[in-house]
């Protein structure tokens, strides 16, 4: 999660990437998507709350947003771009989003007690679901490969 401007945020080979596993689904372009998607920054909406404590006074606990899909399975919501964002976000009500990287959506998903299977991507555009499952396997391979070439 960093400080760059939301509006700076873009993905286009990600979504092209998207796209074409959409459109052909097979182990290469699942691959090319995988590839992609590790190295993406992406937008996750969240609300903030300020809560009270006696010792402490106040703090601010964040809730990132999530989607019902019609299995009734939540996921956490991700975009690419404000564009995407909007399509979501029609009433204007969220204003506010965390630029996230697949290693913090791993860490949501590790230490979440919930019952959230995942994220999605663009669920009103591409509409691509990755499941907890999925995403730290990756997390793991890409985890291996970067030991692995300091091993070398």
């Amino acid at each position: 999660m960093n400080n760059q401007p939301s509006e700076e945020i873009r993905n286009p080979e990600l979504v092209e990437a998207m796209r074409a596993m959409l459109r052909h689904d097979n182990e290469k372009t699942r691959g090319h998507m995988a590839e992609v998607l590790m190295n993406a920054r992406l937008l996750s909406p969240i609300q903030q709350q300020t809560v009270l404590t006696e010792k402490e006074g106040p703090s601010t606990r964040i809730k990132f947003e999530d989607i019902q899909n019609t299995e009734g399975d939540k996921y956490y919501l991700a975009f690419t771009d404000m564009n995407e964002y909007a399509k979501w976000n029609e009433d204007e009500s969220h204003n506010r989003a965390l630029i996230m990287t697949m290693e913090d959506f791993g860490n949501i998903l590790i230490r979440n007690i919930n019952d959230l299977k995942g994220f999605v991507i663009n669920p009103y555009g591409e509409n691509v679901s990755i499941s907890k499952s999925l995403l730290l396997s990756l997390l793991k391979q890409r985890e291996a490969r970067q030991h692995a070439s300091l091993e070398n």
